[in-house]
């Protein structure tokens, strides 16, 4: 047996780049920029194949150990986006804010980037000025600041019909003598409806 077949037989199937968990991973790194509304061909696969490679790296490394090929492009994928999005807002957004990321996709669509710039998301060459206003503008008007207000609580009118059903349902409460003849004469009523109804 060659040193090849040997070296092949021990590579975990997961790990096999030709393997299907890592065309599973390319499928899913494809549909997540895909949400990013990244329309263009070109640049999707470019992406695609940067971020996937990039996980194979991962993946021969100690930091790879025991990880599925889905979970480390997916890994990469989020890690590129968060540090994309920290780059082109700069001093707009806090690093450390956990909503970076949501805020961030947010201002993505509202700037209309994936349109008017595809080739720049996610690339490592420095945007344009019109990207960087424009991201940075959307991100501002898409995550205000959080005010605290305080509510009061206020009883609940339900109107004038509400209040005389709900005296009337406390009187026969009371007097429940009161609430059986009440019953009798509805019913009798109803039959009496109905009976001139068919007649």
């Amino acid at each position: 047996m060659s040193d090849s077949a040997v070296s092949a037989s021990v590579v975990p199937a997961a790990l096999d780049p030709a393997g299907p968990a890592w065309d599973e991973a390319f499928l899913r790194v494809e549909s997540y920029l895909r949400a990013h509304q990244i329309e263009s061909r070109i640049v999707l696969n470019r992406l695609v194949v940067e971020i996937v490679l990039a996980a194979r790296a991962v993946s021969a490394s100690p930091a790879g150990a025991g990880l599925d090929p889905v979970s480390l492009a997916m890994r990469e994928a989020e890690r590129r986006t968060t540090e994309w999005f920290a780059r082109v807002l700069g001093d707009a957004a806090d690093p450390e804010d956990e909503r970076l990321g949501t805020r961030g996709r947010i201002a993505l669509v509202m700037a209309d980037v994936p349109a008017r710039w595809p080739q720049h998301f996610l690339a490592s060459a420095p945007p344009p000025a019109e990207l960087v206003e424009a991201m940075r503008a959307a991100y501002l008007e898409a995550g205000p600041e959080l005010e605290l207000t305080r509510m009061v609580p206020r009883p609940l009118d339900f109107g004038p019909i509400a209040n005389v059903a709900d005296e009337a349902w406390k009187t026969f409460a009371r007097w429940p003598i009161l609430r059986a003849l009440f019953g009798w004469a509805l019913f009798i009523g109803l039959l009496a409806a109905a009976w001139f109804a068919t007649h």
